[in-house]
């Protein structure tokens, strides 16, 4: 890869709405990163608590940290990470999230049983939109 090229990637990625990025390319690996909000290291998605109902238990939903496509499993081959009624512990793989043909881990940072998944397999997702209902265990 050409130093021009190396800069252009930079701008690009300065210009752009995500945190941080990887690139390889042979033996070449690129990794930038913009300074962090209060939220540090974002491999984990953010949790959005939604009042309990009265004859629900809370509820909360694992949403995607970047725009990209989102996949249920590792390939079109492979069991997805979870299905509903799942249990997750805290840090488990939930999905995959592609940006820039980046593949990105999407980890649960909350135990509880998936009580829904909100997009279908190979469609695109924005910052924020959510991807999973989680509910306490029963």
């Amino acid at each position: 890869m050409e130093t021009k090229q190396i800069r252009e990637i930079i701008e690009i990625f300065e210009s752009s709405g995500l945190s941080h990025m990887e690139l390889e390319e042979g033996n070449l690996r690129i990794r930038l990163e913009k300074p962090s909000s209060p939220v540090q290291g974002i491999s984990v998605a953010p949790i959005v608590h939604e009042p309990a109902k009265e004859t629900e238990t809370a509820q909360c939903t694992i949403t995607s940290p970047l725009v990209g496509t989102f996949y249920k499993a590792k390939s079109p081959k492979e069991k997805p990470y979870v299905n509903v009624g799942d249990f997750v512990h805290r840090g488990d793989v939930v999905c995959m999230v592609e940006a820039m043909k980046t593949m990105n881990e999407i980890q649960a940072d909350q135990e509880g049983i998936i009580k829904a998944v909100c997009v279908e397999d190979g469609s695109m997702v924005e910052y924020g939109q959510p991807l999973f209902v989680l509910g306490d265990p029963e």
